[in-house]
């Protein structure tokens, strides 16, 4: 072998070193490569050998480009390192610069977050699903995502030029209506301004005609309540010794009264005192039937007619007064025997052959019931029932009866709007309370010409009051009255002459003070009513409620 074939022989060997020196530093030295495959529209400038980044750190190469005559779509063949897992739902792109190569993206899904204190790597989840270390199938393969080009977005920009010329050309038909119902509009508005204007002046010239009108009466108001405020306080002054004295005795009168109604209740719930007066009625009504038994007797004995007219009226006047006890036992509570009306009573006797003594025993039964029915004249029934006698009027009845002749309990419950602050007002009402206010007024005497009138206002609060007062009856449902009104001297006036009514108060010298209220009255007893407080003053304040009498 001559030398020149020796040193193609030593060239050749030294190139095949070289390749196997690649090919180990390529594939042994790295670990390796696997190959995967992913479907894209078009290829979009990739060509074998462009790059593979994963995360935006290299992983491999683009092995092979395949045109599929299908549909005219790529298949990108790409060479990963096999230390290197692609996650199966990886997003991959063709990112195709301006200049340089176009290369592929692969974009895992969202990490989950890192677990807090772990050191190191994080691991992959064994739940994330990986792409096989395989060329799929087509079908099988992940789909890619090409960028966009600029034909695309002259493409995608003329539709929407297109799009613009349409609304355009409807604008443009449509503007000649837009521009009438502005300028409508428009007119409208100035119409509807200058009416208002107008409208606004002429409110402006009755606010001030108004606001003129008040401010007279307000001065005469003023004028008025400073002369009934000079004269009030004149009064005062000249019967100031009358009205102590007055106060003074009305005082000791109320004093003595609730000593008199305290000292009948004890009276009247003492269980002795009762059973007394039972024991008594009962002994009384047993005396009047033994002598009635005793003159029936003795009417038995003697044989004389006139002597037996006048025993028979002597014991129809024993036997009327006999029921009349039956009947106020009856009353009281006990028990009675009164013919007619008590089962087992004594039935009545034949009538005598002489009328003229019945007719005598029965005027005399009359004047010992006292026109009480319910009981027997003679041992004959009342004539005004003939058949079933009625019992008396209740004792118990006449004495609620008498009692509220005597005495009169009033209870206010009433309502108050909102207070005005810094605003001038009695000032009693100067406090954010609104109610329920409860008063509570004793009238002495109500049904009399002349009562006495006792009470508190505003009951458990700071603002409570008192009432002394004297009300005279000086025409057909008219009272007028004066004394002290919400602890202030002052007069009141009312006038109820059927259903609805009229009441005013007028207190306080020092601070003119006039309430005015209008009534309803439901029935007896039951009364609404509704009104304002201090009415002269800006610090008014209307009330309402309900009042009950009994």
């Amino acid at each position: 072998m001559n030398r020149q074939a020796i040193v193609g022989l030593f060239t050749l060997f030294g190139l095949a070193a070289l390749f196997g020196a690649f090919l180990v530093l390529a594939n042994v030295g790295t670990g390796g490569r696997y190959q995967t495959a992913v479907h894209f529209k078009s290829a979009a400038g990739l060509h074998k050998g462009a790059l593979v980044y994963e995360s935006g750190v290299i992983v491999g190469v683009v092995d092979q480009t395949r045109l599929l005559p299908e549909d005219f779509t790529v298949d990108i063949v790409m060479a990963i390192n096999n230390g290197v897992d692609i996650p199966r739902d990886s997003r991959f792109l063709i990112a195709a610069p301006l200049t340089g190569d176009a290369t592929v993206e692969i974009v895992p899904p969202a990490a989950p977050p890192r677990p807090v204190g772990l050191v190191g790597p994080t691991p992959v989840p064994q739940t994330i699903a990986l792409l096989p270390r395989e060329v799929l199938p087509i079908e099988q393969q992940p789909q890619g995502t090409n960028p966009a080009t600029i034909g695309d977005l002259l493409e995608q920009g003329q539709g929407e030029v297109h799009r613009l010329d349409r609304m355009l050309a409807q604008l443009e038909v449509s503007e000649p209506k837009l521009l009438s119902s502005l300028q409508s509009a428009l007119n409208n508005a100035n119409d509807l301004t200058s009416q208002g204007s107008k409208r606004l002046y002429r409110l402006a010239d009755r606010l001030d005609a108004l606001t003129l009108t008040l401010q007279v009466a307000m001065d005469a108001g003023s004028k008025n309540l400073v002369d009934l405020t000079g004269q009030l306080d004149g009064d005062v002054r000249r019967n100031g010794g009358n009205v102590d004295t007055m106060l003074s005795m009305l005082s000791k009168a109320s004093v003595a009264l609730n000593q008199t109604i305290d000292q009948v209740r004890d009276l009247a719930s003492n269980p002795q005192v009762h059973q007394n007066l039972l024991d008594t009625t009962k002994g009384l009504a047993q005396t009047a039937t033994t002598i009635g038994q005793m003159t029936q007797d003795l009417r038995n004995v003697t044989g004389n007619p006139q002597t037996q007219a006048q025993l028979r009226d002597t014991i129809a006047n024993t036997d009327a007064a006999t029921q009349k006890l039956n009947s106020l036992l009856r009353s009281l509570g006990a028990s009675s025997s009164v013919y007619g009306v008590d089962a087992g009573a004594t039935p009545a006797p034949a009538p005598g052959a002489a009328g003229s003594g019945t007719t005598r025993a029965a005027g005399a039964a009359g004047a010992l019931g006292g026109g009480v029915s319910g009981g027997t004249i003679a041992g004959t029934p009342n004539a005004a029932s003939p058949t079933v006698a009625t019992t008396p009027e209740n004792f118990k009845s006449r004495i609620g009866a008498v009692a509220r002749n005597l005495l009169a309990i009033q209870v206010r419950l009433s309502e108050l709007d909102a207070y005005q602050p810094n605003s001038i007002s009695q000032p009693l009402l100067q406090t954010s309370q609104r109610g329920p206010q409860s008063d509570v007024n004793a009238f002495i005497l109500p049904s009399g010409k002349t009562s006495l009138f006792l009470g508190a206002n505003d009951i458990g609060t700071p603002q409570t009051s008192w009432n002394v007062a004297v009300k005279e009856n000086v025409a057909p449902h008219l009272y007028v009255g004066g004394g002290v009104l919400y602890s202030n001297l002052g007069a009141m006036v009312q006038y109820n002459p059927g259903v609805l009514g009229f009441e005013a108060r007028l207190y306080d010298p020092q601070f003119p003070t006039l309430d005015a209220y209008g009534n309803l009255n439901l029935t007896k007893g039951v009364q609404l009513f509704g009104g304002e407080r201090d009415i002269t003053h800006n610090g008014r304040r209307t009330v309402f409620g309900l009042q009950l009498q009994f």
